[in-house]
């Protein structure tokens, strides 16, 4: 008998390809010798089979002989002093394991313990915040399967759908639309940032007047929001927002502004690894200019709310430990990080 199992979100089903319910399954060996037979045909090994589960070595050679007899087939074959899996015994291995992973992954769905999340973010978020740490999140959820889709052509004013497994990340001002669940990750700290390499051949910026005349670095998408909210909240007004160079993500002007092209406001923590490196620095020192807001959005779905409410609790303590180390960072510098100016509205 060959399970197969589908994807529920894909598909709107788990399925298989027979249903034996008429006859209630009478012609299935019990499920511990099923769970016998696939630790010890996995490791080709009685002993190690028997130390997976906790049971002594005799024990799984005799359900292995029960679960030969009710076949009326050999299943294993010594060579010497190791075992090796008959032509019927792979064969029921393969439809065993077939058979489990369908039923854990059913068991696992409806706990919502472990499984695969969607998540969207943008691509800035996801090359230079989620990425580095996705190492870090399964040794500490290793439950779960997270797979990361970016989304480039996505505004601050979009309306968005989610299926019931994927979380989306998303820069807005406020999320607005009553058709999700929005979760606050965080709010921006917008900083000016620069390389040493720009202010060596440019000059030195000691304040924001001086910005006037240097090349201004921005993202195409949602027009020069950063630097219009920087520079009203600075009351810099004879500044042109609109002028400089233009790049189609946020990771790319950070790029351009590590290699010295231009002056770039963005948030501290897109830019805190090349500021603690030296590729940029803070020119002068400037309040906190408060920025777009970080929201998680999630469609409320009882099968998936624990694994993306473990998710979301990881998050926030990643962020927590983040805006620890950049405030002592900020401090280190004589910031003065309770100083802080409404950026975006």
């Amino acid at each position: 008998m060959r399970y197969l199992c589908y994807n529920k979100t894909t598909y709107g089903y788990l399925g298989m390809t027979n249903s034996y319910t008429r006859h209630r399954y009478q012609q299935l060996p019990s499920q511990q010798s099923i769970r016998i037979f696939e630790s010890a045909a996995r490791h080709l090994n009685f002993t190690l089979a028997a130390e997976e589960l906790s049971i002594t070595q005799s024990g799984v050679s005799k359900q292995i002989k029960g679960l030969e007899r009710f076949l009326n087939t050999s299943l294993f074959i010594r060579k010497g002093q190791k075992i090796d899996l008959t032509d019927t015994g792979r064969l029921f291995y393969t439809g065993c394991i077939e058979a489990l992973d369908c039923l854990q992954q059913t068991i696992n769905t409806i706990q919502g313990q472990a499984g695969q999340l969607r998540l969207q973010a943008p691509p800035t978020f996801a090359s230079r915040w989620l990425i580095p740490r996705m190492e870090l999140l399964h040794k500490n959820l290793p439950e779960l399967s997270l797979h990361i889709e970016t989304t480039w052509l996505r505004t601050i004013q979009d309306y968005i759908q989610t299926e019931p497994n994927q979380l989306v990340i998303h820069a807005c001002i406020n999320y607005p639309f009553n058709n999700l669940r929005a979760e606050l990750l965080r709010e921006e700290s917008l900083f000016v940032v620069v390389s040493p390499d720009y202010l060596a051949r440019n000059g030195q910026i000691k304040s924001a007047q001086d910005l006037v005349n240097h090349t201004l670095l921005h993202t195409r998408l949602d027009g020069h929001i950063h630097w219009e909210a920087w520079a009203n909240a600075m009351q810099l007004h004879d500044l042109d927002t609109t002028a400089g160079y233009e790049f189609e993500t946020l990771d790319m002007a950070l790029s351009a502004a590590e290699n010295g092209l231009g002056v770039l406001v963005c948030d501290f923590l897109f830019a805190f690894e090349a500021l603690t490196n030296g590729r940029l620095v803070i020119p002068f020192r400037m309040p906190i200019v408060t920025g777009l807001r970080y929201v998680l959005l999630s469609q409320p779905n009882r099968h998936y709310q624990p694994l993306q409410q473990s998710y979301l609790n990881w998050l926030y303590q990643q962020i927590k430990q983040d805006n620890q180390e950049m405030e002592q960072y900020l401090i280190n510098l004589s910031f003065d990080t309770s100083e802080r100016r409404k950026g975006i509205l």
